[in-house]
């Protein structure tokens, strides 16, 4: 093993730049570029270190309500806001439809680019860059408050909701265990592709998300169980906005426990749709503060956050030489392994459990380094979300570049959705520019990406940290592990996205 390492470290690398989808000679040796960048996160440490020393400013932030502004109450029109909720609804309905009756080839069918490309990748940048645009876009929410709007209207008896008490031991495993399964089709599938799986696919967790809102009522469920609600609820976290109510006496009716420990509701979509405009905030905020709300984090979010690390991970490294060799090795052991969706499933599980048990282990260490009567679960849960701008960044290098190419099949797309030859805005003989990206680009804004995702991840966990211990040289030894941890993830990210790409 000591061997494989030094091999993967120092071996010169003419690379592909993962991912880049072009040969792209690296300047200096690859192992000059990963030890400079765990430096960056090491000099990084020691700077915050030295410099923030207080936790008084840590949940202070400056703000900026643009509801102030005629601008600002624009974004918030009823008008504007049921546009957007109308079009979010028919394009899942556009996704079912063209996935069943449209072409069974991908690039001619809008289900596979909307889903994969524009919806997942999209979305995720959006929520993370900008701010939580999943609570006004969800279509399922959506068409469950549409249902109930009719129950109202019609003067029908009770709720349309069972509101059953949601155990509270299932804390967001729902969620954990539907996202493992979208990841599973995403990762290891082989016709994730197919529009009539995608189709599928989309009527499978509509039955599953209305079922579940309508046992647990809305909320609890958009909350705990509905996978896209909570991956993209964390990654707005870091975003520059937010939603605000600063009259918490009506957060007293919301069934999501909005309120922190702090007694702020913030980003509560249900609390800030039934305020009184003038209690009401849009506000711009410095990136990442978000990360910083106190607020208890249960295991199963904890878990959840791993499995988003860990299944992006897994998706570059299986592109890799290395896992190809890997695959290679599991035939010899046993002819079930030779078949790669078998080898594939049990990796992505082996994976994922390495990662949540490294982080155990190293939260295990924090115990050790911080002297905390805390468990290691609890230390782990509270410092998890300092975790998040590293699952960003690596999501922006990896994914960027898909994006921006792969995205540009909707323009012929959307003048023919379903593939049947039409030409409904002029678009449809659009051809992909693949020059839009060059490789240089995209491996320097990659680096770039994960050195700053990790500096980040440290400065938020500094913060935590002074937070929970108090004293500051303990709170520094505390994150000794977390540095190591988190400067190890950094080479070995730089290394996946360097290999060439061999699947």
């Amino acid at each position: 093993m000591f061997w494989l390492a030094w091999e993967l470290y120092f071996t010169p690398v003419i690379s592909f730049a993962h991912g880049f989808g072009e040969r792209y000679d690296l300047p200096v040796p690859l192992w000059l570029y990963i030890s400079g960048a765990g430096m960056a996160v090491v000099l990084s440490f020691g700077i915050i270190g030295i410099f923030v020393k207080r936790p008084d400013h840590t949940f202070d932030y400056p703000r900026l309500n643009l509801l102030r502004w005629r601008i600002g109450r624009a974004l918030v029109s009823p008008t504007l806001v049921l546009s957007i909720k109308v079009i979010s609804v028919l394009l899942l309905v556009l996704v079912v439809f063209s996935g069943f009756i449209g072409s069974s080839v991908a690039t001619k069918n809008i289900a596979p680019v909307f889903v994969w490309v524009i919806w997942w990748v999209g979305v995720a940048f959006f929520s993370a860059l900008v701010g939580n645009i999943w609570m006004l876009i969800n279509p399922w929410k959506i068409s469950f408050e549409w249902i109930e709007s009719l129950y109202r209207l019609f003067g029908l008896p009770g709720e349309v909701a069972r509101n059953l008490p949601y155990p509270e031991r299932m804390g967001v495993w729902p969620g954990f265990l539907l996202f493992f399964c979208f990841a599973w089709i995403e990762l290891v599938f082989p016709h994730s592709a197919e529009p009539s799986n995608i189709a599928w696919m989309a009527l499978v967790y509509s039955v599953i998300t209305w079922g579940g809102m309508f046992l647990f009522g809305k909320e609890r469920w958009l909350s705990h169980g509905e996978a896209f609600s909570l991956i993209f609820g964390f990654l707005a976290r870091f975003a520059p906005t937010e939603l605000r109510v600063t009259d918490t006496n009506i957060c007293k009716t919301c069934k999501a426990g909005c309120l922190d420990s702090d007694g702020q509701c913030i980003d509560c979509n249900y609390c800030f749709r039934i305020a009184d405009p003038q209690k009401r905030e849009l506000n711009l905020r410095p990136y990442s503060v978000g990360l910083l709300r106190n607020e208890d984090v249960s295991p199963s979010i904890m878990a959840l956050l791993m499995l988003i690390l860990a299944t992006i991970t897994f998706d570059g490294f299986e592109a890799t030489p290395v896992w190809e060799t890997i695959q290679k090795w599991l035939g010899t052991i046993s002819p079930h392994l030779r078949q790669e969706m078998v080898a594939s499933t049990i990796s992505l599980i082996c994976f994922s459990g390495i990662f949540i048990v490294t982080y155990l282990g190293f939260s295990a260490l924090m115990k050790i380094t911080s002297r905390t009567q805390s468990s290691i679960i609890e230390i782990a849960c509270v410092f998890v979300y300092s975790l998040i701008p590293i699952s960003l960044a690596y999501h922006l290098a990896h994914y960027l570049t898909y994006l921006l190419i792969q995205g540009q099949l909707v323009f012929p797309l959307i003048s023919d959705p379903f593939g049947f030859g039409w030409n409904l805005f002029g678009t449809a003989q659009y051809k992909v520019n693949i020059a839009i990206v060059g490789a240089k680009f995209a491996w320097y804004t990659a680096v770039i990406a994960i050195v700053l995702g990790h500096i980040i991840a440290v400065y938020i966990a500094h913060l935590i940290s002074l937070r929970a211990i108090q004293d500051h040289n303990l709170a520094l030894r505390s994150q000794y592990p977390m540095l190591v941890l988190m400067v190890g993830y950094t080479m070995v990210s730089l290394w996946i996205l360097a290999q060439p790409i061999a699947s």
